[in-house]
């Protein structure tokens, strides 16, 4: 035997979960095996610790909850990348973009009056400043920001190729800049506008690193007065930027007017994704980082950005999976299979964000809003037995798979008090399977073939679609079957369309009515014209009824969960990760 075999045989056994944890992290585990793991996580505080120890070896940063930077880590970093001037020959060629295999460029683009830069200078970054608990806390973001600083040196060789030296006699006309723009520079130096900044933010591109998505309880104020650098940083800074075409300071003092007309939650989060994308930007080899900054436009940029974005997530999937992707002939296939490994990463970094928020609340067994009565919980679970239909065997709303998702966290809570776990439960679900008012008049309850209106049957008929296999199988579920109606109908081009549901305020039963004695007196004049508009039109007029409650916050009965809106959105929901309208 082996020395190696008995060295193992000695030690302890080898521990099933950590097989299935990273297997989980690499995401090669199907749903059930991956619900298994976030309970452990959720309830284990050793299983968080051993899955933390795992991200950090596999640099996974995207599966696991971690720290991350604060909205303050503008300014922490400037005080790590100082600033130099950039130089090239006057009058040289533009360099012509690197540009991925999947980019393309955007039809009749709109020329940049000038292009981004990466803002460096010749003295050595200083070390962080003590006393800062946030940024002990997250000392990767110290990590960070040092790569940061050899990232910005390492951009030294782009710079010829994107401006070029002006003598002091061209600095006649020099723009008005605040200090603030100042100690932004090297973010906003490699950023055209806010549109730019605001594409930036979307989940295509960095909206979902967790470094942008992360809880605004955390926030700090951009650009306290401890974070602010002064002295030599400050002149290389200010240097820089007059070295810059006149043009492009008016851009970057625009850019930084913009910001800060945004409100403080939207700003920070702008600003913690001009920070990832330049700390990304940094990374990159220099031949495509000169393409993204080289882009003749913003559009050109960004389609840059997006194709390196999916090639580097291509290139992180396990070997087993490209392997797949690459098996695919049918770009149609493999476009969805694509898609959907997305959608399931978004849906673990959304779960593990949610195990982070409520760590407290998992670890002491608390019971969160609306759980924290007995009343909450009673209605939650009523609302969800009737609304769900759970225990209708035969048509019930949920899938096979939801249906025993929801009766096992259930059980849980009620055996365990895991309250907190079921509550996130119902709320996915209940978005996943959004409902409508029901009708007062039961002949509006169209979950049949034979609840259809004669003239829609003999339509469905004569384009012998009666009954396709998808209208079948939702056959007594409502409203699911009546929406697949509305669409096999459509395809008809019946005119007029057949009434499926209720449709005016009248149609509805009596407590969603009152609800709107509660809701039109908040609703604008143009808002209650535009709700009239739809009257007899259905699905149209229940679900903007449903939407401009949503907006006042206000539950419809039978429809919403029980309680405010923005409180589930607060407690389950958004979880400070992305800014509500």
């Amino acid at each position: 035997m082996s020395s190696e075999n008995t060295e193992f045989e000695d030690g302890p056994p080898p521990d099933p979960f950590e097989a299935e944890l990273v297997a989980y992290l690499d995401g090669e585990v199907d749903v059930v095996a991956a619900r298994k793991v976030e309970a452990r996580l959720a309830n284990d505080p050793e299983a968080r610790a051993r899955a933390d120890a795992l991200k950090k070896s596999f640099d996974m940063l995207d599966y696991l909850p971690k720290p991350e930077p604060s909205p303050s880590f503008t300014t922490r970093t400037l005080d790590l990348v100082p600033a130099i001037k950039a130089a090239t020959a006057s009058g040289s060629a533009p360099v012509r973009p690197a540009v991925p295999r999947a980019a393309k460029p955007a039809p009749a683009p709109t020329p940049s009056t000038s292009m981004p830069v990466a803002i460096l200078d010749e003295e050595p970054p200083r070390p962080p400043r003590r006393g800062r608990p946030l940024l002990r806390a997250a000392g990767v973001c110290v990590a960070v920001a040092v790569f940061a600083v050899v990232g910005y040196f390492a951009t030294a060789a782009a710079r010829p190729f994107l401006f070029h030296i002006r003598d002091k006699e061209h600095d006649e006309g020099k723009v008005e800049v605040d200090a603030r723009v100042i100690e932004h520079l090297p973010l906003f130096a490699v950023a055209d506008d806010i549109s730019f900044v605001q594409e930036l933010a979307e989940p295509k591109l960095f909206g979902d690193e967790p470094a942008v998505a992360y809880d605004t309880n955390l926030k700090i104020p951009h650009g306290d007065a401890a974070d602010k650098s002064s002295g030599k940083h400050t002149e290389g800074l200010t240097k820089a930027f007059r070295m810059l075409p006149s043009a492009r300071q008016a851009e970057i003092v625009k850019l930084d007017h913009d910001l800060y007309a945004k409100e403080p939650r939207e700003r920070d989060r702008l600003f913690r994704a001009l920070e990832v994308y330049a700390l990304w930007l940094e990374r990159l080899p220099d031949a495509e980082r000169r393409g993204v900054l080289a882009a003749a436009t913003p559009a050109l940029r960004l389609g840059i950005i997006h194709s390196l974005r999916e090639q580097q997530w291509m290139d992180a999937l396990p070997p087993p999976l490209r392997q797949k992707v690459a098996a695919l002939t049918n770009p149609k296939e493999k476009a969805e299979l694509i898609q959907q490994w997305k959608d399931d990463e978004a849906v673990r970094r959304e779960r593990l964000a949610f195990v982070r928020q409520h760590a407290e609340a998992f670890a002491a067994n608390k019971s969160p809003w609306p759980f924290d009565t007995d009343a909450g919980r009673k209605e939650v679970i009523e609302f969800a037995r009737a609304t769900f239909r759970i225990d209708d065997n035969k048509h019930g709303r949920l899938s096979a798979e939801e249906h025993a998702e929801y009766k096992r966290t259930l059980a849980a809570a009620e055996r365990d008090g895991t309250w907190v776990w079921y509550g996130l439960t119902v709320y996915e679900l209940n978005r996943a399977h959004p409902y409508l008012p029901e009708p007062a008049e039961p002949k509006l309850m169209i979950a049949e073939t034979t609840d259809l209106p004669p003239d829609a049957v003999a339509r469905l008929v004569a384009k012998k679609v009666v009954m396709p296999a998808r209208l079948r199988a939702l056959g007594g579920r409502w409203p699911e079957f009546a929406l697949e109606a509305q669409r096999e109908l459509a395809l008809t081009k019946i005119n007029p369309m057949p009434q499926l549901g209720p449709a005016r305020l009248t149609d509805f039963k009596e407590p969603v009515r009152a609800c709107a004695k509660e809701l039109f007196p908040k609703m604008t004049s143009d808002e209650k014209a535009a709700l009239a508009r739809l009257e007899g039109k259905w699905p149209e007029y229940p679900r903007e009824f449903v939407k401009y409650a949503a907006k006042y916050d206000l539950p419809v009965p039978g429809v919403s969960l029980p309680g405010p809106p923005k409180k589930w959105d607060a407690t389950y929901g958004a979880r400070g990760t992305r800014p509500t309208n």
